[in-house]
């Protein structure tokens, strides 16, 4: 699900660093409804936009009326979203905080911040989106920027195996890792990727081959 919330900003709105609110129901019933506040400005991170931050807390309806209350606030730093803030109240008549309600946590990023996000279109607004596989989409790059576990194309294995020929005489690997932005392991997966689809040749023990 998506939220409708693209106006579009006024650079004014985004140098005062305002914000917008309001409720929101998610569309799969698992999740509670919430308040939220919501950054007008945010970042374009590969095609996607993003808010600078979201504050969110859980509402007391019928359905989760013994629930503790939870709120969190997510903050983009470097491109990924991040959990800056969480807390949790247990109500006077409902039952105490358990170590289940942390799960809220994946909730505040794939489905309340993830509604916030979409992807940038040809005119520079953001595609309002309705198919539930975009949705999915959109999890799954939130996802890639959290683990830095990325759904690599072609295009980008010959990407990383230019790069890696381009540094064959430094540290290859190591400039792989930095060019998708994952650490030396995962950019050693990348490498090895690229040399079993035939981009870079297949090593020798013990020595290198571009």
């Amino acid at each position: 699900m998506q939220l409708v919330w693209f106006r579009k900003s006024t650079p004014e709105m985004c140098a005062a660093g305002g914000y917008e609110e309001g409720e929101f129901y998610p569309g799969d019933r698992t999740e509670s409804p919430c308040i939220y506040r919501v950054s007008t400005s945010f970042s374009v991170v590969d095609g996607k936009r993003m808010p600078a931050w979201l504050e969110i807390e859980g509402a007391v309806h019928e359905e989760n009326i013994d629930q503790p209350l939870w709120g969190a606030r997510i903050e983009l730093r470097n491109g990924v979203p991040k959990i800056a803030n969480v807390g949790f109240s247990s109500l006077d008549h409902g039952r105490e905080v358990k170590a289940s309600d942390f799960q809220r946590l994946r909730s505040a990023i794939y489905v309340f911040y993830s509604a916030f996000c979409g992807e940038i279109g040809p005119d520079g607004e953001p595609i309002y989106r309705t198919d539930p596989a975009d949705d999915k989409r959109i999890a799954e790059f939130l996802e890639g920027r959290r683990t830095g576990r990325q759904r690599l194309k072609t295009d980008d294995y010959k990407r990383a195996a230019q790069v890696y020929r381009d540094n064959f005489d430094g540290t290859p690997t190591q400039a792989v890792a930095d060019a998708f932005r994952v650490g030396l392991r995962q950019g050693g997966n990348i490498v090895a990727e690229c040399r079993r689809r035939g981009f870079l040749p297949s090593t020798k023990q013990g020595k290198k081959q571009a």
